[in-house]
């Protein structure tokens, strides 16, 4: 079982089932695998872990986010429908935060999930 962790803002859309993906620098997990979605009851690596859900992984495909949108396995992606399902409210948001956390352009790895039947 893998664990992939969620910052505040993202949790409550991940318990609910809202968000089914995430983007992250390196593929923590393999298509197939169990994972464990969870979350820090306070602060990072000094408290517990929450979990918020148990998902199978679906896919983990390379993705680049640009100034100007987003390539998903080399396709092009329309911005606003990857903001949505990443959890954020449009594009603009999207980018906003990535160029912050990490520059643009971003290089790193699209996860994908589903609930565990």
């Amino acid at each position: 079982m893998r664990v992939i962790m969620f910052q505040d803002r993202f949790a409550e859309l991940v318990r609910r089932g809202i968000k089914q993906q995430t983007i992250r620098k390196s593929a923590p997990c393999k298509e197939g695998e169990l994972l464990s979605l969870r979350r820090w009851s306070g602060k990072p690596y000094r408290s517990k872990q929450k979990t918020l859900r148990s998902a199978i992984c679906l896919d983990v495909l390379p993705v680049v986010i640009y100034c100007d949108g987003v390539r998903v396995d080399g396709n092009a992606v329309p911005g606003k429908y990857m903001a949505v399902l990443d959890g954020f409210r449009d594009w603009y948001e999207m980018r906003e935060w990535f160029e912050k956390a990490h520059g643009l352009p971003f290089a790193g790895w699209l996860i994908t999930w589903r609930d565990v039947p």
